[in-house]
C-alpha cells in the first residue's frame, strides 16, 4: 500500500480494528490499525490508513473499558511474532458499562460553557459529542446483551437512518451547530443532564487541568484540535472508555 505510514523502529506488533477487521467497510473508510510500542507517540495518518501507537502499560489501561471490548471482539492481528499483542487482547475482559456512562456524564461538562467555547471550538466540540455519544450507545448495546461497535449497525437496531450519518468519524460537510445540538441532545437521553464546568472554558481547563492529567484534560487537549506534537504536552493520554 502506497500511502502506508511507516512504522517505528520500536514497534513490535501490529493489528487492524474496526470496519475493516469486522468486514463491513464501506467505499471511503478508514483502515484503522493499532501497533504495539516501546514508548507512547501520537497517532499517524496517511490517506485512509491511520495508526495509533499503544504501549503494553497503555494497553493494559484497556482492561475493562469499551476501547478493550472492541479490541478484542473485533480485532485481528496482522503481525505479532512473539505473541504480546494476542497476550494483551486475551486479558481487556469485560467492560463496566455503569462506569463508562458515569465518566462520559463528567466529561460533557466541556459541552456547558458555549458562550465561551463556540464557534471558535465547534469542529472540535462536535467531534467530542459524536464520540462520547457513541461510546454511551455502546455500552448500551453492551448491557442489553448485543454488543456492537458499528454506528451503521446502530443506526439499523434503532430504525434511525440519520444516526449512521450523524456518528460517522468522517464527513464531507462543515460542522455545524445543528448536529451539535443534535448530538448533545440524544446525549442527555442517556446520561442525564451535564454537570456544570468545573472551570469555564475549554482553554481555563487546560490551564487548570494541567497538573492533574486525567479525562478532562485529554478531551479539552482533543476538542482544541491538539495532539501533542511540538508541544510540551507530548502525547494526549488515551481516552479508554
Amino acid at each position: 500500500m502506497a500511502d502506508f505510514p511507516d512504522l517505528p523502529a520500536d514497534a513490535r506488533a501490529l493489528l487492524v480494528y474496526g470496519s475493516q477487521a469486522r468486514g463491513d467497510a464501506v467505499a471511503g473508510s478508514d483502515v484503522d490499525l493499532l501497533a504495539l510500542v516501546d514508548t507512547p507517540r501520537p497517532s499517524t495518518y496517511a490517506a485512509d490508513v491511520n495508526i495509533s501507537y499503544y504501549t503494553g502499560n497503555q494497553l493494559t489501561t484497556g482492561i475493562g473499558t469499551l476501547f478493550g471490548a472492541h479490541l478484542k471482539r473485533d480485532a485481528r492481528i496482522l503481525w505479532d511474532p512473539e505473541g504480546e499483542l494476542a497476550a494483551h487482547l486475551d486479558a481487556l475482559g469485560e467492560v463496566d458499562t455503569e462506569r463508562l456512562l458515569r465518566r462520559a456524564w463528567k466529561m460533557s461538562e466541556l459541552f456547558t460553557t458555549p458562550r465561551q467555547d463556540l464557534p471558535k471550538y465547534l469542529p472540535g466540540l462536535l467531534r467530542e459529542a459524536r464520540y462520547l455519544l457513541r461510546s454511551c450507545l455502546y455500552a448500551q448495546a453492551i448491557a442489553a446483551g448485543r454488543p456492537c461497535f458499528s454506528v451503521r449497525e446502530l443506526a439499523t437496531r434503532h430504525n434511525d437512518p440519520h444516526l449512521a450519518l450523524l456518528l460517522a468519524s468522517r464527513h464531507s460537510r462543515d460542522a455545524s451547530i445543528e448536529d451539535l445540538d443534535e448530538c448533545l441532545s440524544r446525549l442527555r437521553q442517556i446520561i442525564g443532564g451535564f454537570p456544570p464546568s468545573t472551570n469555564g472554558s475549554l482553554e481555563a481547563t487546560i490551564v487548570n487541568e494541567w497538573e492533574r492529567p486525567g479525562d478532562l484534560l485529554s478531551v479539552a487537549f482533543l476538542a482544541l484540535g491538539i495532539t501533542g506534537q511540538g508541544t510540551d504536552y507530548a502525547e494526549v493520554e488515551k481516552i479508554l472508555l
